[in-house]
Formats: structure tokens, C-alpha cells, sequence
């Protein structure tokens, strides 16, 4: 069937509806849950779809729903030998380009890509159950040497003014922001929840045209937000892996409002910055390394 104007596939069971587009990255272009009638994921502001080329800025193109971004996020130069000097494509390879989907049944689906640079392939598999979505991923290294790379979740999901980010033990966050009106210098460290008197755990109104992005200090195993007026809970379990960023968008990029709980593996967005820190993935020739998230939706006690 058709989604706006791009054709998709949907999977649905009592709880979710859930609708991937193979054309543009396998986006997870929408998740309804049912019990509430409610569209978890931001949707394109131009209420339409247009095909990226392979390399474009992520930025032209709509900014919703839910992207896989590897082997990296900001756009940067390959830092390894192995491939050094190669570009790396703005929110990385992945989102722009069309893969293959196959349904499996009503509530599975298997979609797999490979790189047009880098030789390897990388597979997802989404199953609906009761009211988790459950995504499992692989990258197979079909190199005779070593790659090198991490990914990142990006799933832009619907606030409004009431949402509030849900993060157990976390006090300490990284600023990955230049110029953060709030969050002052690129890497400095802040306090959690409070900083500059500024809650980065609650959102200013879209009239403040602001965003931050900051990434945890400390491994949690999964992090919440409340949506539809926090009527809903969204909790991403991410046991797998050890970083997560948080992208908070107060209407300062292209005039949305949206937030991202990112889980990934490597810190932090640019593969030049994984590699100062040594945080990311290596993957020997021929080898395959997996990892799975979950997002369970489930009615929010006020």
C-alpha cells in the first residue's frame, strides 16, 4: 500500500501498527498505538516523501520517523587505514538508499542493505509482540581486512509540552552541541536533570527554536519518554549497548519538534571522534557482530 505517496509494508497485531518503507532506508516511517489511536513517531512536515541520492545531506529530506545510521552520524572523513581518506556520507550510508524487505507475516518483517562503498552487509529484522517491537540487527564484514564503524538508532518521536525523558541514575550528561544556548562548550560536562537552569529532561515550547544533543556518561540499560500527553509511555531497552545520545529538537531545526533516544555503539556521532575516544565497533574480515533493542509502549499512570 501506499504511505503518503511511497509504497510500504505494514505489520500489525492487537496493540501496534507499524509501516516500514524499503525505497528510503527501510524507514520505520510510523508506529500507532492502538489502544490510544496514537502516532508515536514525528511525521513529515510536507506530508510526502522525496527519494535522497546516495551521499545527500539528511537535512533536505524529510526528518522522521525512524532511520539506521551506520557507520556513523555527522558526515567525516574514514580515519582507518583500511578505507582512510573515504567519505562518510552525512547520518551515515544507510537511510538513503533502498533495501530489500521481505514480509514474513502479519507481524514480522527481515530487511537487509548492502554498502555501495564498504562491503559489508547489514540485516534487521523487527518483530511485533503484544506491545514491544522488538529489532534485532547483524553487520557481516565481507572484507578481507578489518572495518570499522559504529550505529545509532534514530527514531524521531512525537513530543508535545508535557513530554518528559525518563533516565534512572543518570547525573551527569556530555554536551555534544556547539554553541548550546543552555549547555554551554562543545563537550563540556552538565549536570542532569537541571543545568543552567535549564531541564533537559522536559521540553521548552516550539516558539524557543532550540535543540541540544548530549550523550550519557554512565551505561544504562534503557531510557523512557512520555507522549500524547502523558497518557503514553515509550521505553527503549537497549542491554546490548553501551552508549546513548539524546537529540532534543525545541523547534530550532527546520521549525520541528521532535525528540530521538538514540542507543548505539560507538561515542560519539563523527567515526574521527569514535576513534580519539577508541569507541567503536571493529569487525575482523568475514566477521558478523549482532545486537537487539526493544521498544515496549504501554499506558503511562499520571
Amino acid at each position: 500500500m501506499k504511505y503518503y505517496n511511497m509504497e510500504s509494508i505494514i505489520l500489525e497485531n492487537n496493540n501496534i501498527k507499524l509501516v516500514v518503507i524499503p525505497q528510503i532506508g527501510a524507514k520505520v516511517a510510523s508506529i500507532i498505538y492502538k489502544p490510544q489511536n496514537f502516532e508515536v513517531l514525528f511525521q513529515p512536515t510536507l506530508k510526502k516523501y522525496r527519494l535522497p541520492k546516495y551521499g545527500d545531506s539528511f537535512e533536505k529530506y524529510d526528518t522522521s520517523g525512524i532511520d539506521e545510521m551506520f557507520p556513523n552520524i555527522d558526515e567525516c572523513i574514514y580515519p582507518f587505514e583500511e578505507y582512510y581518506g573515504e567519505k562518510l556520507p552525512d547520518h551515515g550510508e544507510l537511510w538513503s538508499i533502498p533495501w530489500l524487505c521481505k514480509k514474513i507475516n502479519d507481524t514480522s518483517i527481515y530487511c537487509e542493505v548492502k554498502s555501495p562503498k564498504f562491503n559489508y552487509i547489514f540485516k534487521r529484522t523487527i518483530n511485533l509482540k503484544n506491545n514491544t517491537i522488538v529489532f534485532n540487527y547483524s553487520v557481516k564484514n565481507l572484507n578481507k581486512t578489518e572495518f570499522r564503524g559504529f550505529w545509532a538508532f534514530h527514531g524521531l518521536i512525537a513530543i508535545d509540552n508535557n513530554s518528559e525523558i525518563i533516565l534512572e541514575n543518570i547525573d551527569k550528561v556530555l554536551n555534544v552541541k556547539k554553541n548550546s544556548k543552555f549547555l554551554g562548550n562543545f563537550e563540556n560536562i552538565c549536570d542532569y536533570p537541571i543545568y543552567n537552569n535549564y531541564n533537559l529532561n522536559k521540553f521548552l515550547p516550539i516558539e524557543s527554536k532550540n535543540t541540544e544533543k548530549f550523550y550519557l556518561l554512565d551505561k544504562i540499560n534503557s531510557a523512557g519518554i512520555t507522549l500524547n500527553n502523558n497518557k503514553l509511555l515509550y521505553n527503549i531497552e537497549f542491554k546490548d549497548l553501551p552508549y546513548a545520545g539524546i537529540w532534543k529538537n525545541e523547534g530550532g531545526f527546520k521549525g520541528e519538534y521532535n525528540c530521538a533516544i538514540e542507543p548505539c555503539n560507538g561515542f560519539y556521532d563523527s567515526l574521527e571522534i569514535a576513534k580519539k575516544y577508541n569507541k567503536y565497533l571493529i569487525f575482523e574480515p568475514g566477521e558478523e557482530k549482532s545486537w537487539k533493542i526493544s521498544i515496549e509502549l504501554k499506558e503511562n499512570s499520571l
